[in-house]
């Protein structure tokens, strides 16, 4: 009888810790980075898998500020997302690739289950970066970029679209 109340007690200390880690990962075993995540700046990016891992493509384009300044400004804004393209590219001949649809993340899983290491492309600087991709929750990720050997890295927090 002892033996009995005493497994019972330890199933429920464990229902305890179990149900809320379950309630936080997405239906169907898909991977907590799968989704459309908001920006700082307000652009999406979605991320699914792909052959490599999991990829992130640019899904809603939203233009900095600091480009909307003066003349030139005027006339961005006044552009559809399907007119902005990778200007920046360190390749000329990726140059006319849409900015709307443009595959920027590249992911794979670690040894530590909310860690994603990958690579970054910054259609911003045209320039690639190691980086990784930080679970905070279910619903919040920090993308940190990285060079140096990965010993200088900067991030930012993203959030999850709703699907509404």
């Amino acid at each position: 009888m002892v033996r009995n109340t005493a497994a019972r007690g330890l199933a429920t200390v464990l229902l305890g810790f179990l149900v809320p880690a379950a309630a936080a990962l997405p239906a169907y075993g898909q991977a907590v980075i799968e989704g459309t995540w908001l920006t700082q700046l307000e652009s999406e990016i979605t991320i699914a898998p792909c052959e490599l891992g999991y990829c992130g493509r640019i899904s809603k384009v939203v233009v900095p500020d600091r480009y909307l300044q003066g003349d030139a400004g005027t006339q961005i804004q006044s552009m559809r997302p399907e007119d902005f393209f990778d200007y920046n590219n360190k390749d000329p001949q990726l140059r006319n690739r849409p900015i709307l649809g443009l595959h920027i993340l590249t992911l794979q899983p670690s040894d530590r289950p909310t860690i994603y290491n990958g690579e970054i492309y910054n259609p911003e600087d045209g320039n690639t970066y190691s980086g990784y991709m930080e679970v905070l929750g279910p619903d919040r990720v920090r993308l940190n970029g990285c060079v140096l050997f990965n010993v200088i890295c900067r991030g930012e927090e993203w959030v999850r679209v709703s699907q509404d």
